[in-house]
């Protein structure tokens, strides 16, 4: 009899760490962690740089473009801290078969570190305002259409403005 009583015990008293609300010894219950707030509350600028690298390992599910902005759905490994990411392009404007511009673009990834190994899905959002702004520079043409492709991934997503 006394094993299924310590079993109740034991349990009870793991369960109660979960944050039960029903706790008659008083004690409030404890907040929940607050997971690691993804990186798409506010849109950080493309940076031009000569050599655009990637830095941590990263996984792109998806890219889609709202207006300005590049929304980028990720993938990678970590969750015990705060991951940066930065959309680098060389500033150079290619040309395909066809005559429509295309640029490559790195989605760098800042692990800080982080060596816990959960899967971790955030979104990323970034200013492609100074894309926009050199195309019109180096075309002449108020509007136009870009092909985004990025470093190491098939996605692909179109800039039109």
């Amino acid at each position: 009899m006394r094993k299924p009583i310590w079993s109740g015990l034991v349990l009870g008293a793991l369960l109660g760490c979960a944050g039960s609300s029903s706790s008659t010894s008083g004690d409030a219950p404890r907040p929940a962690p607050q997971a690691e707030s993804p990186a798409a509350s506010t849109s950080k600028p493309l940076r031009v740089t000569a050599s655009p690298a990637p830095k941590d390992d990263i996984a792109i599910t998806s890219l889609e473009v709202q207006g300005d902005t590049l929304v980028a759905e990720v993938m990678h490994s970590g969750g015990c801290k705060q991951h940066t990411y930065d959309l680098l392009w060389n500033g150079s404007f290619q040309k395909s078969a066809a005559g429509s511009s295309h640029v490559e673009l790195v989605l760098a990834h800042d692990a800080n570190g982080d060596a816990c190994e959960a899967l971790l899905n955030r979104t990323a959002s970034f200013d492609l305002s100074p894309l926009k702004r050199q195309w019109q520079e180096h075309y002449q043409f108020e509007h136009g259409t870009i092909e985004l492709r990025l470093a190491g991934s098939q996605v692909t997503a179109r800039y039109a403005f």
